[in-house]
C-alpha cells in the first residue's frame, strides 16, 4: 500500500510539474498580455517593426452606458475611467446589469515614419462598431436597431504620427459583454500568419477529436461497448466546443444558442469523463458516484442549455453567479476525477496511471484558468481550459486503447487456459470411457456364460428324445429363439464395449413376413401374460429398404411396453397398412393410454 502510495503522489507531482511547465511556457510566450504594446492612460505606442503582432490592451479610455463618435470628442468629452481590456467581463460593475452599451477609445502613437496596419478585432459582445480616424471602419452586427452577431473583423489601419480607435459596443443577448478580447495590430502578413497558426490548432484539436469520435462512435455500433459510446461522445462534444473559431468565421447571428452550444458541450465533456473515469476506477456502482457526481454532471448540462435560452433574457442579474458556478464546477470536477484516479490507482488499476494523468492535468488546467483571468489569453494557440480538455480526450484515448491491448492478452489467456482445460477434460472423459468399456465388456462375459448354459439346457432337451406334447415343444422353441436374440444383443454391446460402431448395410425387407415372422415368435411371450396378441396385415405385400435387425428391434420395444400397460384382458393389436407413399406400421393396445395433457410433451426432447 505504501508503494502505491508513493507512486500515486510522485506521479501527481510529475504532472504538477509538467503542466506547471507547459502553463508557464504558454504565459510567455502565447500570451496577449505579455504581448502588449506600451502606453499610458489613453495612448499605446508603436514598435519598430510591423512584423511583430502587437496587442492594444492597457490604456482604453472607457465610456459605460455612452455611445459616443468621433464627433462627440471633437467637442472635448473627457473619460472618467481607464481600464485595460480583459479586466471586466461585463457592464455589471458600473451598470448594475451586464446589459447596455460602452465606448472605448484608444490613440495610436507612431514615433518612425507612417506605416499601413491591419487591425485585427476579435469578437465583440455582441454588437459593435468601429471607428478608425474619425471615419467608420465596419460594423459587427448592428448597435441601431441591435443585431448580434458572432465574427472577427480585420480592418486597415494608417498610423502617422497617431491614429484614433473609437469602438462602440451593445450587449442585450450575452453573459459577456463589450470588447473582453484585446485588438491586434501588425502588417496585414503577420496577422495573417498569426490567424493561420491558430486555425491550425484549433483545426488539429478539433477533427483530431473528431476522428478519435468517430472510431469509437462506430466501435460502440459495431460492439455495443457502453465505454466506446461516452469516449466517443467526450471527443465528439470537445471538437464542437472547439469549433468556435470556425463558426466566428462564418458571422452566425444566432447569439444565444451557439453560446448555450459551447457550454453544453463544455459541461458534457466533463460528464463523459465522469461516467467514463467511474468504470475504469471500479467507482460506477458506488452510491456517490451514481446518485451524486452522474446526476450533478448532467444536471449541470441541463442548466447549462436552460440558462442562455430561457432564464438570461428575463434575468440577466444571476450572469455573474452563472459564470462562477460554471467555474466551481468544472474546478470540482477535476477535483473529483483526480479523486477516482486515485481510488484507481489503490485498487492496483492497471488503467489508474492514465487516469491520473489526464484528470490531473484536466484539473489544473481549470485552476490555472481561474488563477489566470484577465492575465492571458492566447493568441495562437488554444485556451488552457480548452487543453485540458484535450489531455481528457487524449488521455482516455489512451486509456481505451490500453484497456483494449489488456483484454485481448486477457482473451489469449482465458483461449490458453481453456484449451488446457478442453485437453485436460478430454483425457479424463477418454479414460473414463474406457473404464467404461472394460467394466461392460467383463459384465458382458459374465452374463454370457449362463446364457450359454440355459441353450445348451434347451438344445440338450430337444436332442434327448424327451418325449414332449406339441405346446411344450413350442415353447421349448420359443425359449431358444428367446435365448438367440439375447446373444445377439450381447453381441451388439461387445461389439460397442470395444469402440466399434455398427454399419448396417440396407437391404430389401417385405415387411408382411418380417411381421408374420416377428408374430410367430413374439406370441407366446404376448399371450402368456393373459392378453391377446393380433396381427393385421394388409392384402398385398409391402416392400421398403432397410435393416431387418433394427426393425425387429424396434417393433420388439414398442410390443413389450404396451404389454407393460395393458391388462391381462386387453388386446395388443400388430398392424401394417399402406398410406403412400409410406408404409405405416402399428402398435395399438386398450390399455390406460397417455393422458392428454401429457401428449404435447411426448416428443418434446426428441
Amino acid at each position: 500500500m505504501r508503494r502505491q502510495v508513493r507512486l500515486q503522489a510522485l506521479l501527481l507531482a510529475a504532472v504538477v510539474l509538467s503542466s506547471a511547465a507547459f502553463y508557464t511556457l504558454l504565459y510567455c510566450f502565447d500570451n496577449k498580455y505579455t504581448a502588449a504594446l506600451p502606453g499610458g492612460y489613453g495612448y499605446n505606442v508603436l514598435q519598430d517593426d510591423p512584423d511583430d503582432v502587437a496587442f492594444l490592451v492597457d490604456g482604453w479610455e472607457y465610456y459605460p452606458g455612452q455611445l459616443l463618435s468621433p464627433a462627440d470628442f471633437d467637442h472635448g468629452v473627457t473619460p472618467d475611467l481607464y481600464t485595460y481590456i480583459g479586466k471586466y467581463p461585463n457592464f455589471s460593475a458600473h451598470l448594475g446589469t451586464p446589459y447596455g452599451v460602452a465606448t472605448y477609445r484608444l490613440t495610436l502613437e507612431n514615433g518612425g515614419d507612417p506605416v499601413e496596419l491591419a487591425l485585427y478585432l476579435p469578437e465583440l459582445l455582441c454588437a459593435g462598431r468601429v471607428y478608425i480616424n474619425g471615419v467608420l471602419a465596419g460594423e459587427q452586427g448592428s448597435l441601431e436597431p441591435y443585431a448580434p452577431r458572432v465574427m472577427d473583423g480585420t480592418y486597415a489601419l494608417a498610423v502617422n504620427k497617431s491614429a484614433e480607435i473609437i469602438i462602440q459596443c451593445a450587449n442585450y443577448t450575452h453573459y459577456y459583454s463589450g470588447m473582453y478580447y484585446p485588438p491586434a495590430v501588425g502588417s496585414l502578413g503577420a496577422i495573417s500568419r498569426m490567424l493561420t497558426i491558430r486555425q491550425i490548432v484549433y483545426g488539429f484539436l478539433c477533427f483530431t477529436a473528431l476522428a478519435i469520435s468517430l472510431f469509437h462512435l462506430l466501435q460502440w455500433l459495431l460492439g455495443r461497448d457502453k465505454l466506446a459510446r461516452w469516449m466517443g461522445g467526450l471527443s465528439l462534444f470537445f471538437a464542437l466546443r472547439v469549433s468556435y473559431p470556425f463558426i466566428r468565421a462564418l458571422g452566425i447571428p444566432s447569439i444565444r444558442p451557439l453560446y448555450a452550444l459551447e457550454d453544453v458541450c463544455g459541461n458534457a465533456v466533463v460528464l463523459c469523463a465522469i461516467l467514463l473515469a467511474g468504470e475504469l476506477s471500479g467507482c460506477a456502482g458506488r452510491k456517490y458516484h451514481r446518485r451524486g457526481a452522474v446526476p450533478a454532471a448532467a444536471g449541470l448540462c441541463l442548466f447549462t442549455v436552460l440558462f442562455p435560452l430561457f432564464i438570461l433574457p428575463y434575468a440577466p442579474i444571476f450572469i455573474n453567479s452563472y459564470g462562477i458556478l460554471l467555474f466551481v464546477w468544472k474546478l470540482g470536477a477535476g477535483l473529483y476525477l483526480l479523486f477516482l484516479s486515485g481510488h484507481a490507482l489503490s485498487q492496483d488499476t492497471r488503467l489508474g496511471h492514465y487516469l491520473l494523468c489526464a484528470a490531473g492535468f484536466y484539473g489544473l488546467s481549470v485552476a490555472a484558468s481561474v488563477v489566470t483571468a484577465n492575465h492571458f489569453e492566447p493568441f495562437c494557440g488554444a485556451w488552457l481550459e480548452e487543453y485540458g480538455g484535450y489531455t481528457l480526450v487524449i488521455g482516455f484515448a489512451a486509456q481505451m486503447i490500453r484497456r483494449s491491448v489488456l483484454l485481448t492478452q486477457e482473451n489469449r489467456r482465458l483461449t490458453l487456459h481453456l484449451q488446457e482445460e478442453v485437453d485436460r477434460k478430454t483425457h479424463s472423459m477418454s479414460i473414463l470411457l474406457t473404464e467404461r468399456r472394460e467394466l461392460l465388456a467383463n459384465l458382458l462375459h459374465d452374463l454370457k456364460n449362463p446364457l450359454a448354459a440355459l441353450r445348451n439346457y434347451a438344445e440338450l432337451v430337444r436332442s434327448g428324445n424327451i418325449a414332449l406334447d406339441q405346446e411344450t415343444a413350442e415353447y421349448l422353441n420359443a425359449l431358444s429363439d428367446r435365448v438367440e436374440a439375447v446373444g445377439d444383443r450381447f453381441d451388439l454391446l461387445q461389439d460397442f464395449s470395444r469402440g466399434e460402431r455398427w454399419m448396417f448395410s440396407p437391404e430389401d425387407i417385405c415387411l408382411n413376413d418380417l411381421l408374420r415372422q416377428f408374430y410367430a415368435a413374439n406370441c407366446p411371450d404376448m399371450e402368456l401374460s393373459g392378453l391377446e396378441f393380433r396381427l393385421r396385415l394388409p392384402g398385398e405385400n409391402l416392400y421398403i429398404r432397410g435393416n431387418q435387425d433394427r426393425l425387429r428391434t424396434a417393433l420388439e420395444n414398442l410390443c413389450y411396453n404396451a404389454l407393460s400397460f395393458t391388462p391381462p384382458d386387453g388386446t395388443v393389436t400388430l398392424g401394417l397398412a399402406q398410406e403412400p407413399p409410406y408404409a405405416v406400421i402399428t402398435v395399438q393396445d386398450t390399455g390406460c393410454g397417455i393422458a392428454p395433457e401429457d401428449l404435447p410433451h411426448v416428443f418434446a426432447y426428441v
